[in-house]
């Protein structure tokens, strides 16, 4: 147990130490790299560096993923407005007005503006996260396996509502994501589980080599594809002119709305960057006094998702830290690396480890902060990543995926594992599902199945229990209304047109 004070001075000095400096800095252009690369993302990139944080202590290798991430996110909208190809699913809504910017001559604005709403939101959505978690972390401490059980299912449902067009393709896949974690002897009486006789599988399927597999290895495969394709770009257009002062007062009310809005969807478990983006985009157009703008090249269609999908990484790891119930996928592979590191999520990494937490907050800050200066000049480099053929990237890829586990495990099983999830994900992307509620059930199966177990032995045959709870009764009625939503809005919407229309 540390005072608050002699947690920022530990949390400090942790930060300060050359390797979690340097690593900072890495994590920032390794995120940026990968960002502006079509066709990679926040997963990827944290799923690739994952394995090397078997080396380091617990702040030096959280604040490099976390670098990752914020930079990986942004990276997106420099592809996406210089040649209108989305590095990541966050930057799809910024293609639009910002790639219609480029195209008229206004390229650096169109950069400096999504460079700008990306610090304000990162920057807000820390705030966010660093004063609602540990309110968050007290209400937790009355968590039972009723409530844990609560909090499970609701991310599942949610991430499976959200996953794609198909209800039932989101159910199987988190289904399949669950039954992966039952492989392996049964916590409670030892009983084997689907070890098919190899020993390796006791302690089930190794959580890192299948993330890894599942995210990065499934993109080599389907990179492979494309790896034909040529993109052209010129290097025109790409000297970054930030916004001033004046120009950001008038935005102030896109800013904040958006900021509130990515954090908001950020905490909820499941709707990821690309959902913050597309609700910002869409509430700043529903808001403007020219709304028919929207499309054409303006500002504002740049600012508000940008802001947007940054203000996510912060609200994500609210549920990750304090429920460990990550909120989006990216936020599920930073689990695993608390995880590795030791440190399970939840109430107790805040009392018992305050200073890592600190770190968390202090370091995704500065983050923030310097990705205004090495984000104008990655900007300088952004044509000759572009143009980087996936003939290269995929090998490239798929020898760090190999590398990086085989020299943290020194196993060919894991790498087995590796293949065998890259694969499994080749194959589920190919048919049309999401990975995503695949690699959230698997990081929520032991969670959810103990939960469930624990809850069956309290309720003692009476359903009534499961619901017998404050806090799960409460999380239950939010997941009622957050399914029940869409369809009653659509059906009002629907009704108030027929309405307006005249009668014969």
């Amino acid at each position: 147990m540390y005072a608050d004070f002699d947690a920022v001075v530990l949390a400090l000095t942790q930060l300060t130490q050359l390797i979690s400096l340097v690593l900072l800095v890495a994590g920032i252009v390794l995120g940026l790299i990968i960002g502006i690369l079509p066709g990679l993302g926040p997963p990827i990139a944290i799923a690739l560096a994952l394995p090397f944080t078997f080396y380091l202590e617990p702040v030096p290798s959280l604040v490099l993923l976390l670098g990752i991430y914020s930079a990986a996110i942004y990276g997106g909208s420099i592809s996406a407005i210089a040649v209108g190809i989305p590095g990541t699913g966050a930057a799809i809504a910024t293609v639009q007005d910002g790639h219609k910017m480029f195209k008229s001559g206004r390229g650096g604005e169109a950069l400096g503006f999504s460079l700008t709403g990306s610090i304000i939101g990162g920057l807000v959505s820390v705030v966010c996260l660093a004063f609602i978690s540990p309110a968050l972390a007290e209400l937790a401490v009355q968590f039972g396996p009723r409530e844990y059980l609560a909090v499970s299912v609701f991310g599942l449902v949610v991430v499976v509502r959200v996953a794609g067009q198909s209800v039932a393709k989101g159910l199987l896949a988190g289904g399949l994501g669950i039954f992966l974690t039952t492989w392996g002897l049964d916590e409670l009486n030892g009983t084997e589980r689907y070890t098919f006789g190899s020993y390796h599988l006791y302690e089930g399927l190794p959580l890192v080599p299948f993330l890894v597999g599942l995210f990065a290895l499934s993109e080599v495969m389907i990179g492979a594809e494309r790896a034909s394709q040529k993109i052209e770009f010129t290097q025109s257009s790409l000297t970054v002119k930030l916004p001033g002062l004046k120009t950001l007062r008038k935005m102030k009310d896109v800013l904040l709305r958006s900021s509130l809005i990515g954090t908001v969807i950020g905490i909820i478990p499941g709707e990821g960057a690309a959902v913050g983006a597309f609700f910002a985009y869409s509430e700043a157009k529903r808001r403007s006094k020219s709304p028919e703008r929207f499309g054409t090249g303006i500002p504002e269609g740049i600012v508000a998702p940008e802001t947007a999908n940054n203000a996510t990484v912060g609200g994500a790891l609210v549920p990750t830290l304090t429920l460990g119930v990550p909120g989006s996928p990216a936020a599920a592979v930073l689990l695993g690396a608390l995880l590795i590191q030791g440190l399970a999520p939840g109430p107790k990494l805040f009392t018992e480890r305050p200073d890592i937490m600190y770190s968390i907050f202090i370091g995704l800050f500065v983050i923030n902060v310097l990705m205004i200066f090495i984000g104008l000049i990655a900007i300088r480099f952004a044509a000759r990543l572009i143009m980087v053929p996936a003939g290269v990237i995929v090998p490239t890829v798929m020898l760090l995926s190999f590398v990086g586990i085989y020299s943290v495990s020194n196993s060919l099983f894991n790498v087995g594992v590796l293949l065998g999830a890259g694969i499994l994900g080749y194959v589920v992307r190919k048919l049309g599902y999401s990975i995503a509620p695949l690699s959230i059930g698997f990081v929520l199966g032991p969670i959810l199945e103990n939960s469930l177990r624990q809850s069956l032995t309290i309720a003692d045959g009476s359903a009534i229990e499961f619901f017998n709870t404050p806090i799960g009764l409460t999380i239950y009625a939010v997941l009622s209304i957050t399914i029940l939503w869409g369809p009653v809005s659509g059906w009002l919407r629907n009704r108030k047109v027929r309405g307006r229309e005249p009668s014969e």
